[in-house]
């Protein structure tokens, strides 16, 4: 079953899909098309990547935003998404009970609120859909929208309940499908919250009061109390601590996480089936203010998608990403995201050759041929070379810098290892279970921190790799406050308190380094771009100096040869030199 059939896209008079990248005004693209397909052959599921949207995004020079959303199936995940491209339609919603979507569909719309990245918004097949009865395919089409999210939306109805979050099971799968590192190291639950998404979990239809205990509650204290660890008096069977695992992993992986409600568009069930028809003034002001407000979120709070810390997705790169992914998914092989992170480097360095040795074609092209002299050929194939080198070496700064990074990362893991081995021994052996144990535990967090800062020669991911690994333990931590017998119940109620908030502070903290990375790589390209400026001003001061002494030396050569004339009484010559060099000195002037 080829699930890209759905729909005929709009083409200009050649048969193009009408795409245009100049700049963010002029893109346009006017309804989604398929990224991935989702294929059944014989039972078996099997995704592949549009070739189609691979050519769109190829189109697309700017950083993007990738949206997506997940839930279960027909719960109204695509009019969400038309909401957010600003749109009446686009992503199919039916009104059957069967599932629309398959696959993953894509959709490019200038952003809303900036001019120089673009919003890509993607919108998944249902989770749990029975016709497919195929929870593998449903794991991996998660994950997909996990890897290739700048922020990844859940979508439930009615409340957030049980059900849903066993429809999240996949998070726990994560591990099974993705790794950090390349190396046999163990991946950290933190090392993973630096590449993913941003999480908003939405309530479609909700009817309820948000109250807890009797008093009022926000939507985000409504799913943070959702995702509640369960203590150890009230957790003890296999099952429970599958409830806590569950909910410890949603914490740890989406650092960053939202909670918003709506409630139902119109009352009316007839109006519900034909949804995507119905003018805002039909809707309820209701559920008209809180997607307002979602929208505005999403617009605002959802980064430009980034490989790594450093490294921002264009469209091009996304279109790399969803290759990458979905033939190591399909492969049943391991992604690996620093892999990701080189073979990007790779092929954009092998582009910018190519890109680069255009340019310069290019450029070489525009010469009027026979040039004056050979020095003015020159000089402006030095010009085109010049800005054909500036092209090659930006990307290959990019190779350099991920390999920097590569190394400090693993010299600072070998080392918070080293310096950790003892705490995780007494961790593996329960030895902080017990009457005190929270206190020796933050001593022994406190050594671990004190000895790694000792270290010399850590590199660029020093602050973040011990960052990763302070907020790793913070579970622990949390674990170990509730089997403290030595707390009061109040101590461990703030003791846990503060341990959540210092997680909270951790991941503001990563996410503060992301932003001054970014900001130090655009100040070193400036100062690159004016020292460029400079060499350039220096070259041409230098030429016009050459140049200066060039005519003085004709002008010296003239004047010797207009009084050789002069005095062999050869009047007519000597006029034709008086004229030449008026016009060398009104030119002078002129100049």
């Amino acid at each position: 079953m080829d699930s890209c059939s759905r729909k005929a896209h709009k083409r200009n008079i050649n048969g193009e899909l009408i795409v245009s990248s100049s700049t963010n005004s002029e893109f346009k693209m006017n309804e989604p098309v398929c990224l991935i397909e989702n294929r059944i052959n014989n039972g078996i599921a099997q995704l592949v990547v549009n070739p189609e949207s691979i050519n769109i995004l190829s189109k697309i020079p700017q950083p993007v935003v990738v949206v997506s959303i997940v839930g279960r199936y027909r719960t109204g995940k695509s009019y969400l998404m038309n909401r957010l491209a600003g749109a009446q339609k686009g992503f199919s919603l039916g009104s059957t009970i069967q599932a629309q979507t398959q696959g993953i569909w894509m959709w490019c719309v200038p952003h809303p609120n900036y001019e120089d990245r673009v919003l890509v918004l993607l919108d998944t097949e249902g989770l749990g859909d029975v016709e497919k009865g195929d929870t593998r395919n449903d794991s991996k089409i998660f994950t997909l929208a996990v890897l290739l999210s700048s922020a990844l939306i859940y979508n439930g109805m009615g409340t957030i309940c049980q059900d849903d979050l066993d429809k999240l099971k996949f998070v726990g799968e994560l591990t099974e499908l993705i790794k950090v590192k390349t190396d046999n190291i163990q991946d950290t639950e933190a090392a993973f919250s630096t590449y993913f998404p941003i999480f908003i979990w939405t309530v479609r239809d909700f009817s309820l009061e948000l109250e807890l205990n009797g008093e009022p509650i926000s939507e985000d204290d409504y799913l943070n109390n959702a995702l509640k660890l369960k203590t150890q008096a009230e957790s003890s069977s296999s099952k429970e601590e599958e409830y806590n695992d569950l909910r410890r992993r949603l914490r740890m992986y989406f650092g960053k996480r939202k909670c918003f409600v709506f409630e139902t568009p119109t009352d009316s069930i007839k109006e519900l089936k034909k949804l995507e028809e119905l003018p805002d003034d039909r809707l309820n002001e209701k559920f008209l203010s809180q997607s307002a407000l979602f929208c505005d979120y999403i617009f605002k709070n959802a980064e430009i998608k980034r490989v790594d810390i450093t490294v921002d997705v264009t469209g091009h790169r996304l279109g790399e990403l969803a290759n990458f992914y979905t033939e190591a998914l399909n492969s049943s092989n391991v992604a690996c995201l620093e892999e990701v992170v080189v073979s990007l480097a790779e092929k954009e360095n092998k582009m910018a050759v190519e890109e680069g040795t255009k340019l310069y074609e290019d450029r070489m092209k525009t010469i009027v041929l026979p040039t004056e002299t050979l020095n003015q050929f020159l000089d402006l194939s030095t010009q085109y070379e010049e800005e054909a080198r500036k092209e090659i070496v930006k990307r290959t700064r990019m190779e350099f810098s991920v390999t920097n990074e590569e190394k400090s990362r693993e010299k600072c893991e070998a080392l918070i290892k080293k310096h950790s081995a003892g705490l995780e021994k007494d961790l593996a052996e329960g030895k902080f279970c017990v009457p005190g144990g929270h206190a020796k535990f933050k001593k022994s967090l406190k050594a671990i921190k004190q000895k790694y800062s000792s270290e010399r020669g850590k590199g660029v991911k020093a602050e973040a790799v011990l960052q990763e690994y302070m907020t790793s333990k913070q579970t622990d931590e949390i674990l170990i406050i509730q089997k403290d017998k030595d707390l009061s119940k109040e101590q461990r109620k703030k003791e846990e308190e503060n341990s959540r908030k210092q997680i909270e502070e951790m991941h503001e903290k990563l996410q503060q380094m992301k932003e001054e990375l970014q900001k130090q790589i655009l100040n070193e390209e400036r100062e690159n771009y004016k020292r460029t400026i400079e060499q350039l001003n220096h070259k041409m001061e230098e030429e016009s100096k050459r140049m200066n002494e060039k005519m003085e030396q004709v002008l010296r050569e003239k004047e010797m040869d207009r009084e050789l004339y002069r005095m062999q009484g050869r009047l007519d010559a000597v006029e034709a030199y008086n004229r030449q060099l008026q016009t060398r000195d009104e030119s002078c002037t002129i100049s």
